[in-house]
């Protein structure tokens, strides 16, 4: 007897389905694209408990016959593919013919739908895969599609999902990547029937990117518009130093569907170039228009990914394009607020004429100290600026030094004698003296332990970190901005803030909601530098939205690890007072071993094991 047989319809269909229908924003996906396919100039999506309980999608499009509306129910059925030429001529977003049956075999599906040229419409409903009903039915012409309990046959699939906040955000973010190359196509979302946005059509992209992420990130872009050997790139740019701490801002699109593309993030990267420190992203908005021989969309079950048949040309032609829009941006200008005095706005952002320390001239070797005497030398080659706060020895505050100019002059730096109460120590080291600085990454030092490198942005990570558990365990007040910050986020980044406004509170954020996607911040922690808060806040929620906590322990630790982007960076170049202030800072710590994350703060190499290299031993 054969023990190898074909599976029941209604099982390869769930199997099906497990490949294309992933989370409720999948359904959005499948829905819409065939709601633009059938040339629907206007499209409403409708959710209700973040797409569990309902998920409809409606459309003007150009509908279907009965006869239609029954056989897109069966597997690989699909009016875009007619012989095995069309499959390297994909021009359409969806061509599979698998969405329509996946969807209908782990929900209660209804589908609505009637020809231009017809009196009436028809009605499918399906439940789990199986037709309960088809008849007759009153409609306006175009499809709807309703479909109720996703994943009710299908429980350990549902238990998978994330919080409501988190599938609201991830169909949000879908529709957005689905109505952008299509302005000329007028989309509207509502959620547990409220409307989020009405984005009416256009014959620009302008109007719908304010109504998406906000005018501030409109003014922050750059138009791009680029093409050679028959590859066109348009749309939008971010201008230089606006970046992000993860790519989701990066949004690309190829012949009008979007992709997540290697070559395509290669070349935005190489586009930038230097102009963007490693692990910073900037936002773009990027459509690609290729003939279609040179693309293959049919490598991803979800239709995510494409593959280029000349990658190269494809990240070039990126990378050009962005370094053209960048070229070409006019200066940038700032608009003061009259009703602060010149007076008071020097003197909150520490403005001062003083010149900078110079660099000192590399040592010679005949130059350097004896090792016995106890005395710390300045790197060499590297700016003494930047600021621990000097006023304040235990402040973590750091601002970014700025470059000296090639006239001037060169000095050295004087040696610095340690004092009893300004060695710093580390547990299980002694005190340790700095002996200078590596790639702009490292402290160099030297105690009983051997030579100690430390890692200055894990370091001061860690000691961020415990100074903001500190302050919220101690009730440390906040430091308020000069001005308020207005931002604009996403709603389910706004519905994430008001949840978690007692936690942000407790660590020193003060951040009230202005509007269902608008928020202000007006305060933050002691700790912190002000600059750039508005990012840090938008780095934050991009860490945390997809990740909620379960308790407020875990809320608190979450928060402050996600604040310690703010810490000094590698390559960020740090004085000799700036390295012992965040040595001392660092020994006073509670676990002074190991950032937030994980990672070691230091590490010793001992004098054995260096005699050991050196082979005395």
């Amino acid at each position: 007897m054969s023990n190898i047989r074909v599976l029941p319809e209604n099982i390869s269909n769930r199997i099906a389905a497990g490949e294309v229908i992933e989370r409720p924003a999948s359904v959005v996906k499948e829905l819409v694209e065939n709601a633009i396919d059938a040339g629907a100039t206007s499209i409403t999506v409708e959710i209700e408990h973040a797409g569990g309980k309902l998920i409809s999608v409606t459309d003007n499009g150009s509908g279907m016959d009965q006869d239609d509306a029954l056989m897109c129910l069966e597997p690989h059925a699909t009016s875009k593919i007619r012989e095995e030429h069309d499959i390297d001529l994909i021009h359409t977003l969806g061509f599979r013919g698998e969405a329509i049956p996946s969807i209908a075999s782990i929900s209660r599906f209804y589908l609505k739908t009637r020809t231009h040229d017809s009196r009436e419409g028809s009605e499918i409903i399906v439940h789990g895969g199986r037709i309960v009903q088809a008849a007759p039915a009153g409609c306006a012409p175009g499809t709807q599609i309703s479909v109720r309990d996703l994943f009710f046959n299908t429980p350990a699939r549902k238990k998978f999902l994330r919080t409501e906040s988190t599938e609201e955000k991830h169909i949000q973010e879908m529709l957005y990547m689905l109505a952008l190359p299509y302005p000329e196509v007028a989309f509207e979302l509502i959620v547990n029937g409220r409307r989020v946005f009405s984005s009416p059509a256009h014959d620009t992209l302008l109007p719908r990117i304010k109504t998406f992420f906000g005018k501030s990130y409109l003014e922050s872009m750059l138009p791009v518009a680029y093409s050679e050997k028959g590859i066109s790139v348009s749309g939008f740019a971010a201008r230089h130093g606006l970046t992000r701490n993860s790519r989701r801002e990066q949004r690309t699109f190829v012949n009008g569907r979007p992709v997540e593309s290697a070559p395509m993030f290669r070349g935005i990267r190489d586009g930038y170039g230097s102009l963007i420190e490693k692990g910073r992203f900037a936002p773009v908005l990027l459509f690609l228009r290729v003939d279609l021989e040179m693309v293959d969309v049919n490598v991803h079950p979800a239709k995510r990914e494409v593959r280029f048949n000349h990658e190269n040309n494809i990240s070039g032609a990126i990378a050009e394009a962005v370094r053209t829009a960048l070229r070409q941006a006019p200066a940038p200008s700032v608009t003061l607020d009259s009703r602060i005095s010149l007076k008071t706005l020097l003197q909150s952002t520490e403005i001062n004429y003083a010149s900078p320390k110079s660099e000192q001239p590399a040592l010679e070797m005949d130059e350097i100290p004896d090792p016995e005497i106890t005395e710390i030398i300045a790197s060499a080659q590297k700016p003494a600026t930047g600021n621990f706060s000097a006023a304040k020895p235990d402040s973590s505050t750091w601002t970014a030094p700025t470059e000296r100019s090639a006239s001037q002059p060169v000095s050295p730096i004087p040696t610095v004698k340690i004092t009893d109460n300004g060695v710093p120590m580390l547990p299980g080291s002694g005190p340790i003296s700095i002996l200078g600085f590596l790639d702009e990454t490292y402290i160099l030092a030297t105690g009983a332990a051997g030579l100690i490198v430390i890692d200055q942005h894990a370091a001061h990570e860690r000691v961020m970190f415990e100074k903001l558990l500190k302050g919220a365990e101690n009730n440390i007040p906040s430091q308020k901005l000069l001005l308020p910050i207005t931002l604009e986020v996403s709603r389910a980044e706004a519905s994430f803030l008001i949840k978690k406004a007692d936690v942000f509170l407790r660590l020193g954020f003060e951040i009230e909601p202005l509007s269902s996607n608008t928020i202000m911040l007006s305060a933050i922690p002691h700790s912190l530098a002000q600059e750039n808060s508005g990012g840090l806040i938008r780095d934050i929620l991009s860490d945390m939205v997809e990740n909620e906590s379960l308790n407020a322990k875990t809320d608190l630790e979450t928060i402050a690890r996600a604040s310690c982007i703010a810490a000094v960076k590698a390559h960020d170049s740090l004085s000799l007072e700036e390295a012992k202030s965040l040595l001392r800072q660092l020994a006073e710590c509670d676990m002074p071993f190991s950032c937030p994350h994980g990672r070691p703060t230091l590490i010793s190499i001992t004098v054995r094991e260096l005699e050991k290299r050196f082979g005395r031993k």
